[in-house]
């Protein structure tokens, strides 16, 4: 996923990782891709409240020696300005209390460590990034309806707004677009239609299930159509 950002890397290369902060690492695929390209990391600890992820994270971070957490509940069992790095990784939209995890990380951060934010966002999208969001969408609707905080794809400027409401400094900015070619491949769009039939019927028993497959049939053929590519993202270098 994430080597169709191609200048994401260039971001990456340049950090001193030092004492380093994956939070909500989840399966812990972009964790292994910070470490995979920058070996500058005394330490590395990865937080995060669910225990299968955490776990799926253990064999694909096997590599690496990594303090794993899992937790939900703030805060963390961690001592004050201990990091030189924190990073969240498309992790924003998955959070019930942003404000309350925000402050966390500014606890935990060094005077001169850096806050780095990655979100794919729903703004100036193409045809194909649209269908991705579209979804992402589906996927955080059946979420939420299994009790899982979920939030559909934010905009650049709902996430600019979080960051300066909570009182995090900017240093560095980027929109950073997705450099795969979209080629319509029908082993591609036949794999995204049988995650998508499995997402909606597993909500069968459900009355919301008959709104959601119509906006599943919707998603298909416009995957046909346009072929599906995951959304820009906005990148984010921020102090406090």
């Amino acid at each position: 996923m994430y080597n169709e950002y191609h200048s994401l890397a260039r971001h990456i290369l340049e950090l001193d990782l030092g004492t380093y902060l994956e939070f909500g690492c989840g399966d812990g695929g972009f964790l292994k891709y910070v470490l995979d390209l920058n070996d500058s990391f005394k330490s590395v600890t990865a937080v995060d409240i669910n225990p299968e992820s955490i776990q799926n994270a253990r064999t694909t971070l096997e590599a690496f020696e990594v303090d794993f957490i899992v937790q939900e509940k703030l805060p963390l069992g961690l001592g004050e300005k201990q990091f030189t790095t924190i990073t969240l990784s498309n992790t924003l939209h998955h959070l019930r209390d942003k404000p309350a995890v925000l402050a966390e990380l500014k606890r935990l951060i060094k005077p001169t460590g850096l806050i780095i934010i990655t979100e794919m966002i729903s703004n100036d999208l193409t045809e194909a990034e649209q269908v991705y969001c579209d979804f992402h969408a589906l996927r955080a609707e059946t979420d939420r309806l299994n009790g899982i905080h979920h939030e559909t794809t934010l905009s650049a400027t709902e996430v600019l707004k979080l960051i300066d409401e909570n009182e995090l400094h900017i240093k560095k900015k980027e929109i950073l677009l997705n450099d795969k070619i979209v080629d319509r491949d029908v082993n591609e769009i036949s794999e995204m239609e049988a995650i998508i039939d499995v997402l909606v019927r597993g909500e069968i028993e459900r009355p919301e299930f008959e709104n959601l497959a119509i906006k599943a049939l919707g998603i298909k053929e416009r995957l046909k159509q346009f072929g599906i590519k995951r959304p820009r993202q906005i990148y984010l270098e921020t102090d406090t």
